[in-house]
């Protein structure tokens, strides 16, 4: 399973689970334990050699209990907080001993509306986002070169090439 971890100050505030859209029944039964995995993984491989004060770091943990970094996200900003919202985060308590580890405690508390698998603004394809001026911008390139006459040469010696 995988989990987002909030880091505050250099101080584990909150954990979430990653996959916000799913109830998995495992995880109540383990959350306890998956807790003192991470806290302790944090504290013994990420803590004192990752220099940012705030920041977020995303890990997976395997069925036989080991922890992996997935990668680290700035804190705040583009960076998705999931079960948590960030006024909650900035308003953590700064003593180590209030970490937050939150999950899908019931099929009732799933959020269907937010996915993680691609990053937010990839999901905006509105008229004027940066991802449709993207695709916009594609397409016009793409006109254009099949319109070249060069892109006809260079078909053809492409075409020449492979065989």
């Amino acid at each position: 399973m995988e989990f987002r971890c909030f880091v505050r100050d250099q101080l584990l505030v909150g954990i979430s689970q990653r996959e916000v859209a799913t109830f998995y029944p495992v995880l109540c039964e383990k959350k306890n334990d998956l807790e003192v995995l991470i806290e302790e993984f944090f504290n013994d491989n990420v803590r004192l050699k990752f220099e940012s004060e705030d920041y977020t770091f995303d890990v997976y943990v395997t069925k036989d209990e080991r922890v992996k970094v997935l990668d680290f996200n700035p804190w705040g900003a583009f960076t998705l907080p999931l079960l948590f919202t960030w006024e909650e985060l900035e308003q953590k308590p700064m003593e180590g001993d209030d970490l937050d580890f939150r999950i899908v405690e019931s099929q009732c508390a799933v959020r269907p509306g937010l996915k993680t698998a691609v990053p937010y603004d990839y999901l905006d394809t509105s008229p004027g986002s940066g991802w449709n001026q993207f695709l916009r911008n594609a397409d016009k390139e793409l006109q254009r070169q099949t319109k070249s006459p060069e892109a006809g040469a260079l078909r053809t010696s492409f075409l020449n090439f492979r065989c």
